[in-house]
């Protein structure tokens, strides 16, 4: 038994059980669904939406299984703007070796033309010579605060720079025009549209941009609503004069921060040295009294916080900063905090987030991509994580994203990684206890999702008054099989009413 909903000024007027199907009656059209199932729209919770428009139409790495296959597909590649050739998507621990590149066979490829590719979690770069001649930076060059220029044993730069050190070089790139940007954003909201999505939390936004999507929202260009996060780790927000907004597709609600790097490249910041590099504990982002000063001046101005935290380390240090700023009452309790990630998080801070109120978001399609090199960084530490079924427990408040474009914008297949926790290419749990149900992984994608964003009062649910975010599947996604899940196909997708996607 399905739903017939009628739609009214973009809200659902009236969801009435029917048999056979689903029927969705706008104000100016039937759309009759013969045998499907409609849900609530997906939200993704963390995500870069100028990111996949690039990944979609630049220079895509992803699932290369070496550093020559890299080439192979650079070798015709042409300058991608201005001047320089820019790629996203490799991953060492895909390649035979395991190790990271240098740039030797890169700088034969392109002498003089400067080439920046991104590693597939966004921290870490592969650059060529030209691009550090730019840049400035050579032998003598210092590691900048929370980030690393990786050398040779005689000290040369090898062309791989780790987070903060990444920015050397990324600064020097030229930007793309503001008819870019929205070619980007179009192409990626359709393409997230046409997987179910209708509400995308956009993380660490350029201030610039907002002004772009405001433009687009205006016009109705945007098939998605978005949630702007802004980005904060060095005022960018206030230095550019950002104020929190409200709009129906278009919100700026809060400001984004850092306080690690990412596991794969060991830059997240962990309490023990890593497993597999001993001295190693990863990288600080951003100091305690600096995340505290940084969160406090946005809270005052009106924005809620998010800050992204991998290691266990950094999970705790956020924890701490959060659990100062209730306990001083500048964060009330109608400001929300989250955590990014909350990847490795030790089992002494679980309970704390409960208790001072802090959102989870998770990226479940991050384990099955992380399982196996995690097991090499981490250890026994596994154990703790990607802890989804112990925030359950402890009454912590979720919800989950995909951090597209570095992992797959297809909810289902975050879903698929919730239920079965299984690595990529396996069918074998990878820490079972950690498994959450169907129902709860569909809830951190709607309506928890929403609570993310605190817009849970009036989205997330089939439910008269509530706004008509609606998807159309071609099969009930909890009842059906984990293996017809990812098979599963949406028919239509329906953001305030508007049908902004329909199947074939």
């Amino acid at each position: 038994m399905q739903a017939e909903i009628s739609i009214q000024r973009s809200r659902i007027h009236e969801c009435t059980e029917k048999i056979g199907g689903v029927s969705i009656i706008t104000e100016h059209q039937r759309y009759d669904f013969p045998g499907a199932h409609v849900f609530p729209g997906f939200v993704d919770s963390h995500a870069h939406i100028v990111g996949l428009g690039m990944k979609l139409r630049d220079v895509a790495l992803y699932e290369t299984a070496s550093e020559q296959a890299c080439l192979d597909i650079l070798r015709n590649i042409t300058p991608n703007r201005g001047e320089w050739i820019l790629g996203m998507g490799w991953n060492q621990e895909l390649w035979e070796t395991h190790q990271y590149p240098d740039n030797t066979l890169l700088n034969e490829l392109f002498p003089t033309t400067p080439v920046y590719l991104r590693r597939a979690d966004g921290h870490a770069a592969w650059v060529n010579n030209a691009a550090l001649l730019i840049a400035g930076i050579t032998a003598e060059t210092p590691n900048p605060d929370g980030g690393s220029i990786v050398k040779n044993s005689t000290g040369i730069p090898t062309g791989i720079l780790v987070d903060n050190a990444m920015d050397l070089i990324a600064k020097h790139i030229p930007q793309p025009s503001n008819d870019e940007i929205k070619q980007y954003i179009q192409t990626s909201l359709h393409t997230c549209a046409s997987v179910g999505i209708t509400e995308i939390h956009d993380m660490d936004v350029p201030p610039e941009y907002i002004e772009i999507y405001r433009e687009m929202a205006e016009q109705g260009l945007l098939p998605c609503r978005v949630q702007t996060w802004v980005r904060g780790q060095h005022y960018e927000w206030q230095t550019y004069g950002s104020l929190p907004a409200v709009g129906e597709f278009q919100q700026t609600i809060g400001v984004k921060f850092y306080s690690d790097g990412a596991l794969g490249s060991r830059g997240a910041l962990l309490l023990e040295d890593y497993s597999d590099d001993p001295g190693n504990k990863g990288l600080a982002l951003i100091t305690h009294q600096d995340l505290y000063t940084k969160c406090k001046d946005a809270i005052v101005t009106g924005f809620h916080v998010c800050t992204h935290a991998i290691g266990d380390a950094a999970n705790r240090m956020v924890i701490d900063v959060y659990e100062q700023l209730r306990s001083e009452g500048i964060a009330t309790d109608d400001v929300l905090l989250r955590i990014e990630h909350t990847q490795i998080l030790h089992p002494d801070d679980v309970q704390r987030l409960q208790q001072n109120n802090i959102i989870a978001s998770v990226q479940p399609i991050h384990c099955s991509s992380d399982a196996y090199m995690a097991e090499k960084r981490l250890s026994e530490r596994c154990a703790y994580a990607y802890p989804w079924q112990t925030l359950l427990k402890h009454n912590i408040a979720i919800c989950a994203g995909s951090d597209f474009p570095i992992e797959s914008h297809n909810p289902l297949m975050g879903i698929y990684s919730f239920c079965t926790r299984y690595p990529f290419h396996s069918v074998t749990s990878w820490y079972p206890n950690e498994v959450i149900t169907r129902e709860h992984a569909l809830s951190a994608y709607t309506s928890w999702a929403h609570r993310a964003a605190d817009m849970n009062y009036k989205r997330g649910m089939l439910q008269s008054g509530y706004d008509a975010d609606l998807v159309v599947w071609d099969r009930d996604l909890i009842t059906c099989s984990i293996e017809e899940l990812v098979q599963a196909k949406v028919l239509a997708t329906f953001t305030a009413g508007r049908c902004v996607y329909k199947s074939e």
